[in-house]
């Protein structure tokens, strides 16, 4: 940069009118709120992944089980609204981070988003003794719209919030811990009423899918009044071929999307397979509630260490030490006994330590991601970036289900025989339980080996991005 450049950034920075200070400080400054307010600005977070643990963990045997539909259609039924899903994500990532409004780029549609879930959830989780594969199809579709509108809303608006590669961890780490409170409350439903008496599946999922209604319409509402969103420069048009050259020749981006693909395709497996084996294989079938609360324990057991190691060395060293455990743990399943309460719920969390991991790490560094695409388009594409992420969560996600539901019908595994399965099957499903993620797993170690953006290229990123919005912000006072 030219010290011409800088002598006139300095002597506009000394003369512009105090609203054009404002609007420079919010642009490149940090956002910082009390502790409290960042907790309440935090929610949505807990309401989403009260959804998606019940979505994964609940829906597929609802529906597979209790409506006739079998496993192979589910699963199938799954895949296709992933398809709708995957084409969803990436437009509300472009439509967010292209139109601004009066109240922002991303609190409009987050607020839009809750009554599309509420009444997605509402019709998923109270399905008619006739449902079809059709109701499902569109149910699911549905959902997956407004869960996009949510969660790419309020992540990118996170991740907006600082610049800071290790502030970056903190704010997902904030929102991990509130992503595992989630998954602990959707867990707990079914548990309290397990305990309380013997409901019927039918009776849980209602539950659980108004306990999704009443709960996440108070989130938004305590979000958007507890932080602000970063003003950003007016961004540039970059039209669709040099926007595209961007995006495709960031080489750092297409490893993490196959990381990230790979960590959710582990999660979603195991989470989508979980009921069946806790219920059939280890004969619990009355504790399987209360035993998922485990499986998250474990993570919000692991999130301090590895958001410890992640400010320590680096994100990608933290997230190699993480899938480790992650790769070792699971062998724990193959020699479970049955009917063992106490080891059940041991091996489960030694399991969950490192899913925290798999969830926040991907997240904090496509912000990093991120930046070097800011350099290069002169735009901050948070919204696209991180439907990117998504689109490979989603895409993973339905080949997890899609996947596990097609090998238990190759085993002859049959949902409404339950632990009447030949004994084959049982120990089949323990097996697969249990090797697709350790593959996975591996093959993350070895995508983060030398991985391009660490704590020192983050920051020299920074202070470029910052120059060129300070330059911005001086030409369009000159002119």
């Amino acid at each position: 940069m030219r010290s011409g450049d800088i002598s006139k950034i300095s002597r506009y920075g000394a003369c512009v009118c105090f609203p054009a200070r404002i609007a420079y400080s919010r642009a490149v400054s940090d956002i910082h709120v009390s502790n409290l307010r960042m907790i309440g600005f935090s929610l949505p977070a807990m309401s989403l992944n009260s959804l998606l643990t019940a979505v994964f963990v609940f829906l597929p045997a609802l529906y597979a089980e209790h409506r006739g539909l079998g496993t192979a259609v589910v699963g199938a039924i799954f895949l296709g609204a992933k398809m709708v899903d995957m084409i969803a994500a990436p437009l509300w990532g472009l439509f967010m981070d292209s139109y601004a409004t009066r109240w922002g780029r991303r609190r409009p549609w987050l607020t839009l988003s809750a009554p599309i879930l509420m009444g997605a959830i509402f019709l998923a989780y109270n399905p008619p003794e006739s449902a079809t594969a059709l109701y499902l199809f569109l149910t699911l579709s549905t959902l997956y719209i407004g869960w996009d509108a949510w969660t790419i809303s309020h992540t990118a608006w996170a991740l907006e919030l600082s610049r800071d590669y290790d502030r970056r961890s903190r704010i997902t780490g904030l929102l991990q811990v509130l992503i595992i409170i989630g998954g602990l409350l959707a867990g707990l439903v079914p548990a309290i009423m397990e305990r309380a008496g013997s409901p019927t599946y039918d009776e849980i999922a209602s539950a659980i899918g108004w306990f999704l209604i009443v709960i996440m319409p108070v989130t938004v509402v305590i979000c958007l009044s507890s932080a602000p969103e970063r003003k950003t420069p007016n961004r540039p048009h970059l039209g669709f071929k040099k926007g595209a050259a961007i995006l495709f020749g960031n080489l750092a981006l297409f490893r993490l999307l196959i990381t990230n693909a790979l960590l959710t395709f582990s999660t979603y497996f195991v989470q989508g397979l979980f009921f069946f084996f806790v219920a059939y294989t280890l004969n619990l079938e009355n504790r399987a509630g209360f035993i998922l609360t485990f499986l998250v324990v474990g993570g919000l057991i692991g999130l301090p260490v590895w958001i410890k190691i992640s400010e320590s060395w680096s994100k990608h060293r933290a997230l190699q030490m993480a899938v480790t455990t992650g790769a070792i743990a699971p062998l724990l399943l193959i020699v479970l006994p049955s009917e063992s309460v106490v080891l059940t719920l041991a091996a489960f969390m030694m399991v969950g330590l490192n899913t925290s991991a798999n969830e926040f790490l991907p997240r904090t560094m496509m912000a990093d991601v991120c930046d070097r695409d800011h350099i290069q388009s002169g735009s901050e594409r948070m919204g696209l970036y991180y439907s990117m992420l998504q689109l490979s969560s989603k895409l993973a996600s339905g080949i997890a289900i899609f996947l596990g539901f097609s090998f238990l019908t190759v085993f002859g595994f049959d949902p409404e025989l339950g632990p009447d399965n030949s004994a084959e099957a049982l120990q089949l499903l323990r097996y697969l339980i249990v090797a697709l993620p350790v593959v996975a797993y591996g093959t993350v170690i070895a995508l983060m080996w030398r991985y391009p953006i660490s704590r020192e290229s983050q920051s020299k990123m920074r202070s470029i991005i910052e120059e060129q919005e300070r330059l911005a912000l001086a030409g369009s006072i000159e002119h």
